[in-house]
């Protein structure tokens, strides 16, 4: 009898504790199923023994214990997309940027009625976009740019300033899934498709190249653009012509004429009230001694929406997103480009007291920063019809730093370019490590690095608040040795060319222990496509490398140690790591204040 109430036992155990899972826990663990490789470990706690999923890493929840984000960026994960992500009834936001997913969209994913916000980019998801994205009249941002998904060569569809697809507008996401689904790239006999250049939805291939940061001598790579030739008519068949008479020409632009002199009065009458009621001040982002002075006494001004939603073209210019906030481009009247961060909170229903206090303290830490290397605020907006939470920061036009290093199709670095760069990154962060208290950031790696027209690091701090609640938790002094360690690996990363982690090598921090602890050449580890590399700064970077990257973290440097020893490696000062930008350029950055 011992025996058959022990076998029943057993049995009941694992049956009861799998019962004790919900659906949502059930269909992240049919997720986790579908990931090969996880080399950070970054899913070791989503255990089916446990009875809430809201613990498990990357999960946030309600109050009520629904799984409303689901957070896995950036964290090299491989595999394909289970359908039972369908089951996640009430997600709200989907991150899965920066990974290495394969194979389709589920076409389940339909059934998220409460999702806004899905971003998949830069995977390596392929094949038609699952018509079942159009029925999500909730989506607000669709990110897909980035992977290999079928394609249409019709110039309609396809503007190379727009990579991401914008689900604000309904029959424009219909309209943009039915042409990229019923219009598969031609093949040949293999199926594969033809030779020379394709256009590709997801891909920014086709942007204009920009300038050398090593040179600055003519390129010899021809740009093309498609030329007006009519298409050629079939057999017998007579083309099209339209013919506009002479009158109607003159009547169009008459009144062409007429609207550009209205439009320009009006302006001109809007912009002299505005000035003689309010006042104009500068974005001052301490780019001189009055500036920084300024910056530091006044703060940062209150904008008002209707200026930045004219700034980023009714925001329909989304650049990115992080894990609580859209990202947009926006420029101003004067040609000046900002970048606007919007929570992705609509109501003020949603809108907590805690999110609120983040969000002043956020401004508030930000506009101390004051730092040529940070990307700066500028400004923020707060109003309440329509709900608006958003912080305005410079812009870098010339991407990421990940994208330099790991992307063919970008710019490509030399050495000295490098080395300017990380000294602007060593330079911010011992600016920030000095401050009271120190800022501390949530995400340092070469994605979070932004590149300026000269090629100068900008380290960004976009997000509204730090959502790791273990991170918040450490104590200020084990932070600031964890951005030391990141500065190693960041350091080792820009030295040769390599990602942090890779299907051939692993961890690059353990692909390169035996370089650096010489037990192989440690020139060999340097990035080939490197000219005029001298082995004795490699070593000497090599020792950085290893101090910052000590297992004892008590053993490793400050900041400001590390960019004292770095500024004697390479002879740069924060004057030459900084933007040449003219001191001057401030005075077109002006914009109403409230």
């Amino acid at each position: 009898m011992d025996k058959w109430m022990l076998c029943v036992i057993l049995l009941w155990v694992p049956l009861a504790s799998g019962a004790s899972l919900n659906g949502e826990g059930r269909a992240l663990l049919a997720f986790k199923e579908r990931v090969e490789v996880d080399p950070y470990g970054a899913l070791s706690n989503w255990d089916e023994a446990a009875d809430n999923p809201c613990l498990w890493f990357g999960v946030e929840c309600s109050d009520d214990e629904k799984v409303v984000v689901l957070k896995l960026n950036d964290l090299c994960l491989k595999g394909t997309l289970t359908p039972d992500i369908g089951k996640l009834i009430d997600v709200r936001s989907i991150f899965l940027h920066n990974n290495s997913f394969s194979g389709v969209i589920p076409g389940e994913i339909g059934r998220l009625q409460k999702l806004e916000l899905l971003d998949l980019g830069c995977n390596n998801l392929s094949g038609p976009l699952p018509s079942e994205l159009e029925n999500i009249l909730s989506l607000q941002v669709l990110v897909l740019r980035k992977n290999r998904f079928a394609y249409s060569q019709s110039p309609e569809l396809y503007d190379p300033n727009d990579e991401e697809l914008l689900s604000s507008n309904r029959q424009l996401v219909k309209r943009r899934l039915l042409q990229i689904n019923d219009n598969p790239p031609p093949s040949d006999a293999n199926g594969l498709p033809p030779p020379g250049p394709q256009t590709d939805l997801n891909s920014n291939s086709n942007r204009a190249p920009s300038p050398s940061p090593s040179s600055t001598s003519p390129s010899n790579t021809k740009s093309s653009s498609p030329s007006a030739v009519p298409s050629p008519s079939a057999p017998g068949e007579i083309p099209e012509t339209h013919e506009v008479p002479s009158k109607k020409w003159v009547i169009f632009l008459t009144v062409g004429v007429l609207l550009i002199v209205v439009a320009l009065s009006a302006a001109y009458v809007l912009r002299y009230l505005n000035q003689k009621s309010v006042t104009i001040m500068p974005w001052t982002t301490g780019l001189s001694g009055q500036l920084q002075k300024a910056f530091v006494t006044a703060g940062v001004p209150s904008l008002r929406r209707l200026e930045l939603e004219t700034a980023c073209e009714q925001f329909s210019n989304i650049i990115g997103s992080l894990s609580n906030c859209s990202l947009y481009k926006g420029t101003l009247s004067s040609g000046v480009e900002i970048a606007v961060t919007s929570t992705i909170v609509t109501s003020a229903v949603e809108w907590s007291e805690e999110y609120e206090a983040h969000f002043k303290n956020q401004i508030s830490t930000l506009s101390k920063v004051n730092h040529k290397n940070f990307m700066n605020l500028l400004g923020y907006c707060e109003e309440e019809e329509p709900f608006t939470r958003m912080m305005v920061f410079e812009y870098a036009p010339n991407g990421t730093l990940f994208e330099h290093l790991h992307i063919k199709e970008a710019e490509q670095l030399d050495w000295a370019a490098r080395m300017r760069i990380t000294m602007g990154i060593a330079y911010c962060l011992e600016h920030m490590e000095q401050l009271n208290p120190p800022l501390v950031l949530g995400n340092l790696s070469s994605s979070s690095i932004y590149l300026t027209e000269d090629y100068a690091a900008k380290i960004s701090h976009l997000e509204f608040w730090n959502e790791d609640k273990e991170a918040r938790a450490e104590s200020e002094s084990s932070n600031q040795e964890s951005i030391v360690y990141k500065f190693g690996i960041l350091l080792l990363e820009i030295i040769s060319g390599r990602l942090p982690f890779s299907e051939d090598d692993g961890l690059l921090v353990l692909w390169a222990s035996s370089y650096l602890n010489r037990k192989r050449p440690l020139m060999d580890m340097v990035d080939r496509t490197l000219n005029s590399v001298r082995e004795e700064d490699i070593t000497e970077l090599a020792d950085v490398i290893v101090s910052c990257i000590d297992a004892a973290p008590e053993k490793r440097p400050t900041m400001a140690q590390v960019a004292g020893r770095m500024r004697m490696i390479t002879a740069i000062q924060s004057e030459e790591a900084s933007p040449r930008l003219s001191p001057l350029w401030w005075a077109e950055l002006e914009i109403i204040s409230q």
